[in-house]
């Protein structure tokens, strides 16, 4: 271990010298934005309308508008934020939604399969950043709005880039928790006609196909269309684990008046699959866990022999209205249906010297979001200053239901794998609940500039959450009304022309859905706050962005899991948990056919107060440090031109094992290589090799007694990709 963390280290000093050291070279000529009808000034645009107008072509974004819902450049936010962009999720031929947040500094997802292991038998992707575990429900969100996370997660092929907010964003999405927020943004119709069809073959009888299509849909350019489709039959290296995905995306986008617009966007994804269910862990001494001796193919217990089905449905309706010249209002609707029932015939629960419990169950989750905005946006003038206004007003109705049913079939010893000769036993229903949260926002954010060179971010919000907790099995309700004003202020100074600092402190404020204590009574709201300081700074004619920050934050009344009786959980309240670290990331383009993403996140998080449970813990998902690195190169001439190779390193040191059980996983390194050819005009071919050491690791792990998962072993991915226009 300690000789691959030197030559990690390393090759990270090393890449930064170079970057540097490289010469400036001329800058590519930028594509330019049309702006949207009715508006002369592309900074004004509202959040929606950079992303649906744009698509980004490097690693290194130039704006963004999640953090503040002020479209920002990157430079005068004064908060962490990591953009994801287009450029990234291709050149690392991204598979899943994990994978794509490797280049993000501190942010892992801790839980659940990687590329190549199916869909995890109970949904679970549990995400941290900067050492808290996010919110499932209201810190993973599309386009601004709360959206599915756990099960039936939306295929990445919608998605044009991801925002991560590091700490907490309550003044600009309410209710959220401290350690930040995940915004993944949609693709938007586009005013250029173009075409892309991909086909992608590989490991464990991997198949897929997509299309994209855009462009104008009449002849004056008045109304544009996007649709997305994609077909994916996947096998596992698990044995019996398959999946089977179709989706369909549509988007139409209509220039109403000459200030008014409208966006309308649907999906529909099914999938139909028999789940990887995990294994339980074996505990080794001194509070650490890990994977049994035995092959990464076996299935702890026997597939299940119906796929599950799992079924989202989406809408959106976005309308925009220009009022003069400086103003804007825009109405944001979203509803979202999910259908998540799990089935599993027998899988493993618990581990005692080999010897496991044998488990079977039938679950049905449902869940219904309805969410709506209203938003006005402006640029004014304040005592000769300029002054950037975002306001707005929120709704949202989250409901959800969950049913189960256990049957518990004796014990097998994993070794022998004889998991089939125990007899079937009749399920025996188990805990049923419905939770039901309806919040109302009022929030209100400026940017104002006293001096040319030094921007100041102000936010002030206020949350009103009304949830009810039904626990249908033991006819218990609980009922709880929570509101709190929170803010936010920020200061961004440009000390030079590529050189910006900035400070920010703000609060976050999370009412609990889902706690409740061993009474059935809904816990207290999670409260947390952030210090945070930085750099950020461009280079080489702006083609490289290096950005550095420390942070603290702490998080108080956080609700941690007990497990009561099997397959049964409650919740109880944690003291303080602290997490204060450094992080880095570089991004862009040092010299010509050269790429280099770089996120480092060095940490110290644990539970702090002497009287709770977890008091010294470190939480599930954390590590001391944590390290993604991409870099590739392709050649710029030559009979060989448009050929190149790439590499992506991540690393994690040792983790906390689980959000409410104590106990540690040893920390793992991967290496994946790309190699790509785009020396044809149109033409794409990239393969991603995955593991290519084959190391032997735990991919993701939410207990010890069961559903960790092992990181693929050495898997292959060609893609093959033509796009096209249109006249």
């Amino acid at each position: 271990m300690i000789w691959k963390k030197t030559l990690l280290a390393a090759a990270m000093a090393t890449a930064c010298m170079q970057a540097r050291a490289a010469e400036p070279t001329e800058t590519p000529e930028a594509r330019p934005t049309p702006p949207p009808p009715g508006r002369d000034k592309p900074q004004q645009m509202a959040t929606v309308r950079v992303e649906a107008d744009s698509e980004e072509e490097s690693l290194k974004a130039e704006r963004q508008s999640s953090s503040s819902k002020l479209e920002l450049t990157l430079r005068e936010t004064p908060q962490s934020v990591s953009v994801i962009t287009q450029e990234s999720l291709r050149a690392r031929q991204v598979i899943d939604f994990g994978q794509a947040l490797e280049m993000s500094a501190g942010v892992n997802q801790f839980t659940g399969t990687g590329p190549f292991g199916g869909i995890p038998g109970f949904g679970f992707n549990s995400i941290t950043i900067r050492g808290i575990e996010v919110d499932s429900v209201h810190d993973v969100r599309e386009d601004g709005f709360i959206n599915t996370t756990y099960f039936a997660i939306p295929d990445m092929a919608i998605y044009e880039r991801i925002d991560v907010i590091k700490g907490p964003s309550s003044v600009a999405y309410g209710r959220g928790s401290a350690g930040g927020v995940v915004n993944r943004i949609r693709k938007k119709p586009l005013a250029e006609a173009r075409g892309e069809v991909a086909v992608s073959f590989g490991s464990f009888d991997t198949y897929r196909a997509d299309l994209d299509l855009t462009g104008p849909l009449n002849e004056a350019g008045s109304v544009r269309g996007r649709v997305i489709a994609a077909y994916s039959d996947e096998g596992s290296f698990v044995d019996g684990v398959e999946t089977n995905r179709t989706l369909l995306a549509p988007s139409i986008d209509f220039d109403l008046t000459d200030t008014t617009r409208l966006l309308l966007e649907g999906l529909y994804q099914r999938e139909d699959f028999i789940p990887n269910t995990g294994f339980p862990l074996a505990p080794v001494g001194d509070g650490y866990y890990e994977a049994p001796n035995v092959r990464r193919s076996l299935y702890f217990g026997v597939p299940t022999r119906k796929d599950n089905q799992w079924d989202i449905y989406s809408g959106k309706v976005q309308l925009e209205q220009a009022i003069g010249d400086q103003w804007f209002a825009t109405l944001r609707l979203n509803a979202n249906k999910t259908k998540s029932p799990i089935q599993a015939d027998r899988y493993a629960y618990g581990f005692d010297n080999g010897s496991t419990a044998l488990v079977r169950n039938d679950f049905v989750i449902d869940r219904d979001i309805w969410a709506g905005e209203l938003q006005i946006t402006g640029d004014l003038e304040l005592g000769g200053m300029p002054v950037k206004i975002a306001g707005g007003i929120e709704y949202s109705d989250n409901d959800y239901h969950r049913r189960g049913a256990y049957a518990y079939l004796g014990f097998a010893n994993i070794y022998t794998g004889e998991f089939a000769a125990l007899p079937d036993a009749p399920l025996t229903p188990g805990f049923e609940y419905t939770t039901r949260n309806k919040a109302s926002s009022a929030y209100l954010q400026a940017q104002v500039r006293p001096i040319e060179r030094l921007a100041v971010l102000l936010g002030l919000r206020y949350d009103d959450a009304d949830a009810e907790y039904n626990a249908l099995t033991t006819a218990t309700v609980s009922r709880k009304k929570d509101d709190a004003v929170t803010g936010r202020i920020g200061l961004t100074y440009d000390v030079t022309d590529n050189v910006a600092v900035y400070g920010m402190y703000g609060k976050s404020f999370l009412p609990t859905i889902f706690d409740v204590d061993a009474n059935g009574q809904i816990l207290d709201p999670e409260t947390g706050k952030i210090y945070e300081a930085g750099i950020k700074t461009e280079w080489l004619d702006r083609r490289l962005a290096i950005n550095a920050a420390v942070y603290r934050i702490d998080r108080d009344n956080v609700g941690i899991s007990v497990e009561g009786a099997p397959g049964t959980f409650f919740s109880i309240p944690s003291g303080l948990q602290r997490s204060e670290g450094f992080e880095l990331e570089i991004n862009g383009e040092p010299l010509p056919g050269w790429k280099l993403s770089v996120a480092y996140n060095q940490l110290d998080s644990s539970f702090t107060d002497p009287r709770d449970p977890f008091f010294g813990a470190t939480p599930g998902g954390a590590a001391d440090w944590q390290v993604g690195l991409f870099t590739s190169y392709e050649l710029q001439s030559g009979p060989l031109q448009g050929f190149g190779v790439g590499a992506t390193v991540f690393a994690i040191d040792d983790r906390g094992l689980s959000t409410f059980s104590r106990g540690m996983l040893d920390g793992y390194e991967r290496v994946d290589l790309n190699l790509f050819y785009k020396g044809l005009p149109d033409w794409e071919f990239a393969l991603l090799i995955r593991n290519v050491l084959d190391e032997r690791y735990v991919e993701g792990a939410d207990r010890p007694g069961a559903i960790a998962q092992f990181g693929t072993p050495t898997a292959a991915l060609l893609t093959v990709r033509r796009s096209f226009g249109f006249r």
